[in-house]
């Protein structure tokens, strides 16, 4: 192979590297940092599947009908009132009606929960969400085209979660006119479908919309009884949410003092907000038990809370409230039992439902429980002490769903009528797994791939126990990448008591880890058994070792990216720095192996023999190798490869520091 034809096999091996990692960051990018341009022009996610029949647990609106052209118009996006709900991700621009042309420019939100795109051609002229935080509602603000005439319909898409979603979701029209008298001009048009609307009822001489720029801004979006006078019509209130609405939820009242409590995150009792709590007691011989929590999805969610004797699920009995939005009680109480890692549901028997609300996207109800309740093997006993396992997700007819990292268990085994607050299972065994990935594949990996790759005509005549250097740093920084592999690994397993629950089409990083793992433990086997050089076996080693190190650090790597949008992590809220880390990282390694492959070629050129062969996967050396090492000196370039080398360990382990801290300091 000539030198131009080891050119080519380096370039195609980083730009192997590349194209995998670039995949995984658009696929990752594309479930949190929101829709890219072209989705404008067909409006669906690429999840997969089908989107949700219309009418969907969300609504678009205006809070006005009528305006000039070159003017604002606030627009609304959220759920219904009748059927409350949070959405993950969005998609919105305005349509001239007559002609679907993407038409008019949108502000940045205030509240930075969206960002702007460029539809069809144009600029600012549609929204999506900023990250995949759960969000009741947006507030947007849009301005009409100067000298446009016509109807206008903003047009949406709702993600409630990566299989339910609804497309094209539009609002009342806008009419926009060249000019408009100025007593016509807040005059509103009939609204035909009030009940898609989530804007609040005034009369015609009401204007119940004030501007407001804080940012803490929400929209109210309450729907209340017309006037008797006038049509009623439809206008827009907004508020700024008080800290106090979200602290003064009567299910932390007493807690420590008159009932124990339990929620996640961690310290979420103190400040009264958690995603989902449990408060119980003893009153006489009843177990009363309160539950609260975020809906999954506004057409059915549950919040759960089992009894367990380990921190783990499996042999527990669960008492869950599910939320059915269809029916007229649409919340009620049910018993089942974890059998493995499956919920089994058994019976309405020995619990009661007390009281339940559903507002502001959150279930809350009221139960109490018999002492004894379980069946098939599994049964618990209230006044024994145990962990408690709580959980929310989606309901899938009468079963509950899969939670995701939606949990939380007690540290330890507490008694029902303790009074005091209870801690979360820590979750420092996660960190430390995260941590010991990104020593071992973002810095050790890729220096040691480094030596490997440029350096065995460096430090020429320079050993250590007998050892070329460049062998003893590969092999050293090796052993710590397969070590911290193996223990992270071993790690994990532990912490989460066996196979992840993770459906690999949500996230495929538990597979990915285990492609990983294996790589990397048979590649210092492969090594161990390696053929004497000169053998005619040695050229199949060299490229079977060279093909599972790189296939290992590529996977190693594209793993760590989709560790991201596991919501364990708690990056899931603002991924960005750590994408923007790690998109540093693979950029800058690829530059480095293509300036060390170009100067590694074009030393090579140099020798007399044009055509030498690629030896170092052929089992032999070449001929500057081999004259250098005759010679006891290193090969021409020396000084720019330690100074490359230099640059890069100090570049790796400062973006490796600072993804280790993030782990560390996440939510």
């Amino acid at each position: 192979m000539t030198a131009r034809g080891k050119l080519k096999l380096a370039i195609k091996s980083i730009a192997a590297k590349s194209i995998v990692a670039s995949i995984f960051i658009l696929h990752v990018e594309g479930f949190s940092r929101g829709a890219p341009d072209a989705a404008c022009t067909h409006m669906i996610p690429g999840h997969g599947g089908s989107p949700k029949p219309l009418p969907a647990p969300f609504a678009i609106a205006a809070d006005k009908v009528a305006i000039n052209s070159g003017e604002n118009v606030q627009v609304a996006i959220g759920s219904l009132p009748s059927s409350p709900g949070l959405f993950k991700g969005f998609l919105i621009n305005a349509r001239d009606a007559t002609t679907n042309e993407v038409i008019g420019t949108f502000e940045v939100p205030l509240d930075d929960s969206g960002r702007l795109m460029k539809c069809s051609g144009g600029t600012q002229n549609g929204v999506t969400h900023a990250n995949n935080a759960r969000k009741q509602r947006v507030v947007l603000t849009w301005q009409s085209p100067a000298n446009f005439e016509g109807d206008v319909v903003f047009r949406g898409t709702f993600v409630e979660d990566y299989s339910n979603y609804w497309v094209n979701v539009e609002s009342e029209r806008v009419r926009v006119s060249r000019s408009i008298p100025f007593d016509k001009a807040e005059t509103p048009l009939p609204i035909t479908t009030p009940e898609l609307s989530i804007f609040t009822v005034a009369s015609t001489t009401e204007k119940t919309w004030p501007p407001t720029t804080t940012k803490a801004t929400t929209a109210l979006l309450t729907t209340q009884k017309a006037k008797p006078t006038g049509t009623p019509l439809w206008s827009f209130t907004t508020t700024v949410k008080a800290e106090e609405s979200v602290k003064s939820h009567p299910i932390y009242n007493g807690c420590g003092a008159t009932k124990g409590c339990f929620g996640m995150p961690n310290g979420c009792i103190n400040t009264g907000d958690c995603d989902i709590v449990a408060s119980y007691s003893v009153k006489g011989d009843r177990y009363e038990f309160e539950l609260r929590g975020l809906l999954e999805q506004a057409s059915g969610s549950y919040l759960a809370i089992g009894f367990s004797q380990d921190a783990a699920m499996g042999d527990d009995t669960v008492t869950e409230c599910l939320y059915k939005p269809s029916q007229v009680q649409n919340v009620d109480v049910f018993n089942s039992i974890n059998k493995g890692k499956n919920n089994i549901p058994y019976s309405k028997q020995g619990a009661k439902l007390l009281s339940s609300s559903v507002e502001d996207g959150y279930m809350y109800c009221k139960f109490e429980r018999e002492q004894n309740l379980g069946t098939d093997g599994v049964i618990t006993d209230l006044a024994m002490k145990h962990h408690l396992l709580l959980s929310r997700g989606a309901i899938s007819g009468d079963r509950i769903s899969y939670h995701g990292q939606n949990k939380a268990s007690s540290a330890e085994p507490i008694s029902i009528a303790s009074l005091s607050g209870v801690t979360s299972r820590s979750d420092v065994l996660i960190r430390v797994h995260g941590s010991m990935m990104i020593v071992a594949w973002i810095w050790a990996a890729s220096c040691g791939i480094l030596f490997a790759r440029y350096f065995k005509q460096t430090w020429v005549g320079k050993q250590f126990m007998g050892k070329d250097l460049w062998f003893v740093f590969h092999r050293l920084l090796m052993v710590l990448v397969w070590s911290l592999t193996m223990i992270s690994f071993i790690i994990i397993f532990s912490e989460i008591g066996g196979w992840s629950s993770i459906p690999s089409y949500i996230n495929p990083h538990p597979i990915l880890g285990c492609v990983t793992t294996g790589l990397a433990f048979v590649q210092p086997i492969m090594a161990y058994f390696r053929p004497h050089p000169g053998t005619s076996k040695r050229a199949l080693f060299n490229w079977a070792h060279w093909f599972v190190g790189n296939a290992a650090h590529i996977v190693g790597v594209a793993t760590i990216f989709l560790a991201i949008e596991l919501p364990k992590a708690g990056f899931t809220g603002n991924p960005g720095v750590m994408y923007w880390l790690l998109g540093s990282y693979v950029a800058f390694h690829v530059t480095i192996h293509l300036i060390f492959s170009v100067h590694q070629c074009c030393q090579s050129s140099r020798d007399d023999d044009k055509d030498f062969a690629l030896k170092e996967f052929s089992g032999h050396r070449n001929g500057i190798a081999s004259f250098n090492m005759e010679r006891k000196e290193d090969a021409p370039g020396s000084t720019l490869r330690k100074l490359l080398l230099a640059l890069y360990i100090l570049f790796v382990s400062a973006i490796g520091a600072a993804l280790i801290a993030m782990v560390a300091l996440s939510p």
